[in-house]
């Protein structure tokens, strides 16, 4: 049998570790409250086995985060929790909570790119348009072409270059006053030539004035384009 004196010593020894056992997880129970406390999750309960955390009646939205707070307590060495605990749908906010945020949109499709006319009508209309927007016109009695009236005559050169055979196109000069017929021919052959040198087939664009002496008309200082069926 074992002395009387060491059975006591035994016995003093493991009060002692329980008592110390009972005050580690009280210490760890009060810190585990206060640091969920901290993050704002409530609805669970968390005990302790010595220094391992059971975690329970934790709703899905904030299970991750009672495990997240629980283990980053200096003394606790397992976290385990029970009950339904799947995350969430949607993303979750630093907060746990799930994102009132909808989705980002999808990029928006490119515009379509519309497609060149292929007729005599389509290539009018599409010719009036460019003019419209940005007229072929001249300085003062010269063949020079303002800046506006360039960059007009090669939009206009980009429209017909693949226009179809069967096609051509009439360039018409025109001066401010007066019927300088010689300005106004040279001011189509100005044309004419830009045309020609960005792509337009030569016997495509042309100019009538070329043969008589019509289109002075005072109509102001620039020219006219028509779409023609040969």
């Amino acid at each position: 049998m074992l002395p009387t004196a060491l059975l006591v010593t035994l016995a003093l020894t493991a009060i002692t570790v329980w008592s110390a056992s009972d005050d580690i997880e009280a210490e760890l129970a009060a810190r585990a409250k206060a640091a969920l406390a901290d993050v704002g999750v409530s609805g669970g309960q968390v005990s302790f086995s010595g220094r391992d955390a059971s975690l329970t009646g934790f709703p899905p939205d904030k299970a991750a985060q009672a495990i997240d707070a629980i283990q980053r307590i200096d003394g606790v060495r397992t976290v385990e929790i029970s009950g339904d605990t799947a995350p969430p749908a949607g993303p979750v906010t630093t907060s746990g909570e799930p994102s009132s945020q909808p989705p980002p949109s999808p990029p928006p499709s490119p515009a379509p790119i519309s497609a060149k006319p292929t007729d005599k009508a389509g290539f009018q209309a599409e010719i009036d348009r460019l003019l419209a927007a940005t007229p072929i016109t001249f300085e003062p009695d010269t063949t020079d072409l303002t800046p506006d009236g360039e960059r007009g005559a090669l939009e206009i050169a980009k429209l017909l270059t693949d226009a179809p055979r069967d096609l051509k196109f009439r360039i018409t000069g025109s001066v401010a006053t007066g019927s300088d017929r010689k300005l106004a021919l040279n001011r189509a052959l100005t044309v004419e030539r830009l045309l020609e040198r960005n792509g337009v087939k030569r016997d495509q664009a042309y100019s009538p004035q070329r043969k008589n002496s019509d289109g002075a008309s005072g109509e102001g200082r620039r020219v006219d384009i028509t779409a023609e069926q040969r």
